[in-house]
């Protein structure tokens, strides 16, 4: 097992998934590509509304602020590491986050994805498993640890 995807959302989820991350990267020497996924989906504005041109400036700061907020998780998650961080790579990525975590994986030669069994966007207890976890586990051809 050489290289491991971590896919974060800043949830406590997540920084289960990093630690499950870190110990089996310990005990295998692997590499860590940790990755956090901005999914940038701004409301559609019905045409020939009043204000609209004063819209982009605004887009442009929200994306520009999910995009600084993102690096930051991506540190910290890596701050996590300790001695292991000379073996961790971070990336921002931007679109759907299922999609794009199985693309980077298939892409990227990873070896197994670790991920929290819900996210930050978890909001209904009656779902067993989060949506982007779900889809991540029916859409790829790897192994994937699920962490509670």
């Amino acid at each position: 097992m050489k290289k491991i995807l971590i896919p974060i959302d800043g949830s406590e989820y997540s920084d289960r998934a990093i630690e499950k991350g870190k110990e089996i990267a310990k005990a295998f020497d692997s590499s860590i590509v940790i990755i956090n996924v901005v999914d940038n989906i701004f409301p559609v504005i019905p045409f020939g509304m009043t204000g609209v041109a004063n819209l982009g400036p605004t887009m442009d700061i929200l994306a520009k602020k999910s995009d600084e907020d993102s690096k930051r998780l991506l540190e910290e998650a890596k701050e996590k590491f300790g001695d292991l961080k000379s073996k961790v790579e971070t990336k921002s990525l931007e679109g759907n986050p299922a999609l794009r975590i199985v693309e980077y994986a298939e892409s990227n030669n990873i070896d197994l994805v670790i991920m929290g069994s819900e996210g930050l966007g978890q909001g209904l207890k009656g779902v067993l498993l989060g949506s982007v976890t779900n889809r991540v586990i029916h859409g790829i051809d790897l192994p994937v640890l699920i962490v509670k």
